[in-house]
C-alpha cells in the first residue's frame, strides 16, 4: 500500500513526487504512461536549445515518437476549423521535455483574479514565493523577486544569438513608445523583453532532470513507467487507489491520497472515467456518476495569429534555430481586459507555415473564450478531444484585431521594411482572423479550482476534488483561468504551492 499515488510524471507530477518523497516515512508511487528514463538519456534533439522546438513543430504529429508525445489527443480551434493533433508531452518530464523552452511567469493580476474567483491563498504574494523557490535565475539572481540555486534554470539568450526579426521588433516597439523591460519576470514589468528559457549550459532542463533525477534512489519512492492509468478507485466517498488499463490495481494506505498530475488533457479524462464529471456526458459514455461536476468545462488556450513578411536568404533562419527571443507585453485597455493581457512575439522563422516567412505573432494572453472536452468512450486507450472555441467571445476578437493593427503599425518601421522583400501579410477582417487563429498548446482550466461549494469549480483551494475524499489534482487543469504566459513556470509554481499548503498529505 502507498501513502501517495501520483499519476503522471510530467511537469507537475515530477515536482510533487520528488518533493513529497523527501519525507522518508511517506511511501510514494509515481505512475507514468510513458517511459521511465533518467534525464541524461533524453534524446539530444529535445535537449538542444536551438533545434528542439522547430524540428518538433515541423514534424507531423503521426511521425513524432509515441514515447514523448500522446498520439491521439485532438482539438478543433473553432467552427469551420479542421480537427488536428493537439500536441501533449508524454514520459517523465512531460511537456517540459518537448515544449518551446520558454520560462515566463504569469503576471500578478492573474493571481489576484484567481483569488477573486475563490482560489483563496493563490494570490500574487503566494505565487511569487513559489516562483522564487523553484528558480535558479541566471541573469538577475540578486533581484528580490528571483531565486538562485533552485532546481529550475532561467536564462536569456544574449543579443549575439538573436535573429533579425528579434532586433526589428525591439527597435520598432521602443521607437513606438513601449518600455524596455530587461526582465519580463519582474512582477512590475511591461513592454519589450528578451524571452527567458529553461536551459543550463546550452541544454534543456526538464522537470525530470531538475526534480526526479536527484530523487532517484530514495527507498520510499517508486517510479513505474508504461503505467497507463484508467481511473481512480472510489469506495463510498473516498479514493482508495487507481487501476491501470490492464486491470492492475494500486491501493492506498488508510490515510493515503491519489494526486492526478496527468495534465490538462488527461486528468479530466481520468476523472470522467472515474465517475466525476457532467452527468449527461458520463451517461453518454456508459459511466455511472459519482459526482456531477463541471470537469472538462472551461478549457482555455492562448489564441494567436501572425503578421508575416518574406525575407531574403541572408535573414532566413532554418527551423533548427530559435524562433523567438523578443516579446512585447502590453495592456490593451479594451473590454474585459486586465493588465498585460496581450503579447507580441518575434518569429525569426514561422515554423507553422515554413520558410522563408518571418514576422510577429499576436497572442491573447488573457482569453475570455472557453471551450470544453469530449470523450468518445470510456476506453482508457481513447484520448480526449477538445473544442477550443477560440475567438468565440467577441471581446477576444476585438483585442486580436487591435493587436494586428498595432503590429502592422510597428512593421512599417525601417527595422522591418529594410529586411522585407515583399508586403506584410496578415488577417485583417473578422472572417480572416477566425479562419487563421492558432492555438499555442497551452491547454488549461479543465478541472478548475475555486471556493468550497462553488458549483462552477471542481476543486477547493487545497486542490481536493469536491465530493470525494483522498483525491487531488495538481497540473495546468486547476487554473481558474489561463495565466498570461507560457504555462510551464506557473504549473511548477502550482506544484510547489500545493506541497507547501499540504505538508502532511498521506500521513
Amino acid at each position: 500500500m502507498w501513502d501517495l499515488i501520483v499519476v503522471g510524471g510530467g511537469s507537475a507530477g515530477a515536482v510533487v513526487a520528488s518533493r513529497l518523497s523527501e519525507q522518508p516515512d511517506r511511501r510514494v508511487l509515481l505512475l507514468e504512461a510513458g517511459l521511465d528514463y533518467v534525464g541524461r538519456d533524453t534524446p539530444h534533439e529535445f535537449r538542444d536549445r536551438t533545434r528542439g522546438l522547430g524540428m518538433q513543430l515541423a514534424t507531423p504529429p503521426t511521425m513524432r515518437s509515441p514515447h514523448f508525445y500522446f498520439q491521439g489527443v485532438t482539438a478543433r480551434r473553432g467552427e469551420g476549423h479542421e480537427v488536428f493533433g493537439y500536441r501533449r508531452g508524454r514520459g517523465l518530464g512531460g511537456s517540459s521535455t518537448v515544449n518551446g523552452l520558454y520560462a515566463i511567469r504569469g503576471v500578478p493580476d492573474d493571481f489576484a483574479h484567481w483569488e477573486a474567483l475563490g482560489a483563496d491563498g493563490w494570490g500574487p504574494e503566494q505565487m511569487l514565493e513559489s516562483y522564487i523557490a523553484i528558480e535558479d535565475e541566471h541573469d538577475f539572481p540578486e533581484a528580490p523577486w528571483h531565486g538562485a540555486g533552485g532546481p529550475f534554470p532561467v536564462y536569456r539568450e544574449p543579443e549575439s544569438g538573436w535573429g533579425g526579426i528579434d532586433r526589428a521588433l525591439r527597435d520598432a516597439a521602443l521607437d513606438a513608445g513601449y518600455a524596455w523591460a530587461p526582465d519580463h519576470n519582474d512582477p512590475a514589468s511591461t513592454g519589450v523583453s528578451p524571452f527567458a528559457m529553461h536551459i543550463r549550459d546550452g541544454l534543456r532542463v526538464s522537470t525530470n532532470h531538475a526534480w526526479l533525477d536527484p530523487a532517484r534512489g530514495r527507498a520510499n519512492l517508486e517510479i513505474r513507467g508504461d503505467a497507463h492509468v484508467d481511473r481512480v478507485l472510489i469506495e463510498g466517498e473516498r479514493a482508495v487507489g487507481v487501476v491501470d488499463a490492464d486491470g492492475t490495481e494500486y491501493r492506498l494506505s488508510p490515510r493515503g491520497e491519489v494526486v492526478l498530475c496527468a495534465g490538462a488533457a488527461h486528468s479530466p479524462a481520468m476523472l470522467w472515467r472515474s465517475g466525476i464529471g457532467p452527468r449527461e456526458d458520463l451517461a453518454r459514455i456508459g459511466v455511472d456518476t459519482i459526482v456531477d461536476a463541471p470537469v472538462g468545462v472551461g478549457a482555455q488556450d492562448h489564441a494567436v495569429v501572425f503578421a508575416e513578411i518574406t525575407v531574403p536568404e541572408s535573414e532566413q533562419r532554418s527551423v533548427g534555430n530559435r524562433p523567438t527571443n523578443i516579446i512585447v507585453r502590453y495592456s490593451s485597455g479594451m473590454a474585459g481586459a486586465r493588465e498585460n493581457d496581450m503579447m507580441l512575439l518575434a518569429t525569426n522563422h514561422n515554423y507553422w507555415f515554413g520558410q522563408p516567412t518571418a514576422g510577429v505573432a499576436i497572442s491573447i494572453e488573457q482569453p475570455l473564450s472557453t471551450g470544453y472536452m469530449t470523450l468518445a468512450s470510456a476506453d482508457p486507450r481513447v484520448d480526449p478531444h477538445f473544442e477550443l472555441r477560440m475567438l468565440s467571445d467577441d471581446r477576444d476578437l476585438d483585442r486580436i484585431r487591435d493587436g494586428v493593427e498595432r503590429t502592422l503599425a510597428l512593421m512599417e518601421h525601417d527595422a522591418f521594411t529594410s529586411r522585407a522583400t515583399g508586403s506584410v501579410s496578415a488577417p485583417r477582417d473578422d472572417a480572416a482572423l477566425r479562419e487563421t487563429v492558432k492555438d499555442t498548446m497551452h491547454l488549461t482550466s479543465t478541472v478548475r479550482m475555486g471556493a468550497p461549494g462553488d458549483r462552477d469549480a471542481v476543486l477547493d483551494p487545497d486542490l481536493r476534488v469536491q465530493g470525494v475524499e483522498g483525491l487531488r489534482v495538481v497540473d495546468a487543469s486547476v487554473m481558474p483561468t489561463v495565466a498570461s504566459a507560457n504555462t510551464l513556470l506557473t504549473v511548477l509554481a502550482i506544484a510547489d504551492r500545493f506541497v507547501r499548503r499540504n505538508p502532511e498529505i498521506g500521513l
